[in-house]
């Protein structure tokens, strides 16, 4: 039988309030409909609840559905409320793929802010090269997208997040590390060390174009690994090109030189599919944008120290 949430109440107001007056009372109803739908409800499971003579108290049936009655209105509760929280997207889970760039700051102050003002949504992060995140972006392995590289397509919403300078990763004993800033065409000679461009197309484009305008002559080496562990700096010829926010976590023997050069900032976007109407992404998404705001994310003009 289905049992209607509402003489759930009854049942407790009366138990509480010791009488069947003083429960109409507190419900605001008639006292002899209350009396007519406890006695319905009794007939229909088979028990009595009250005793009614000489005062009303419950019977050991009736305590047992009290006690279970509790329980059963205060789940109904949270349920609502819970909903209603999804709904303003205040609890639920919003899935992050991002570049590693973007995990020594930006992912990280994302999540804490998140976790500060809605601590009942869970967002869950993952690493990977901009070809797999987008792929998961369109499949909906995520729902947004950090990158640099994710291409145009017209069921993607993007915005700028973050601009950024750029920082020379040098070994720790180079001859510039402990410049404060560096010309790139100081590195000319040396072997720039990047991921393959079709990892990182926009990105590796990028920062072409920079060693071009830059000037000089600069060998070139490609590695697939993640991070930057896997650059070959200690012989002192080698230099990588990453974000400013990288800067202060790079591996142990290595050292960052801020990029004197006048450029247009390095931009991280955040990407997500136009027809998403996840509430919790938007939570995500307007949390992201303040944060951008009173970080001064998006004000870096060039990247001239």
């Amino acid at each position: 039988m289905a049992l209607d949430l509402r003489l759930m109440r009854y049942v407790i107001a009366v138990a509480e309030e010791g009488g069947f007056q003083r429960a109409a009372e507190r419900l605001r109803i008639a006292q002899p409909p209350l009396s007519r739908q406890i006695r319905d409800l009794e007939r229909e499971l088979g028990v009595t609840l009250f005793e009614r003579r000489p005062s009303t108290r419950l019977t050991a049936a009736g305590e047992v559905f009290v006690e279970s009655a509790r329980t059963v209105l205060a789940e109904a509760d949270l349920l609502v409320e819970r909903t209603r929280l999804a709904g303003r997207g205040e609890v639920g889970t919003v899935r992050i793929g991002y570049i590693y760039s973007a995990v020594f700051d930006t992912v990280p102050r994302i999540v804490a802010a998140m976790r500060e003002a809605f601590p009942e949504v869970v967002v869950d992060v993952r690493e990977g090269w901009t070809p797999d995140l987008e792929t998961g972006l369109r499949s909906g392995l995520y729902d947004l997208v950090l990158s640099r590289d994710v291409p145009q397509h017209p069921d993607y919403d993007r915005e700028v997040l973050r601009r950024e300078g750029l920082v020379a990763v040098v070994d720790e004993h180079h001859p510039l590390a402990r410049r404060g800033s560096v010309a790139l065409r100081e590195l000319s000679g040396h072997r720039f060390c990047h991921p393959p461009r079709r990892l990182a197309p926009d990105r590796h484009a990028y920062m072409i174009r920079a060693l071009e305008q830059a000037g000089g002559t600069y060998e070139f080496s490609e590695n697939p690994v993640h991070g930057l562990s896997h650059l070959e700096l200690s012989d002192l010829r080698a230099f990588a090109l990453v974000a400013a926010s990288v800067a202060g976590r790079v591996p142990v023997g290595t050292a960052t030189v801020a990029v004197a050069d006048d450029l247009p900032p390095l931009e991280l976007e955040m990407v997500w599919r136009r027809n998403d109407g996840s509430a919790a992404l938007r939570v995500l998404i307007d949390t992201a944008r303040r944060l951008a705001e009173d970080e001064g994310w998006r004000d870096a003009g060039t990247t001239a120290a």
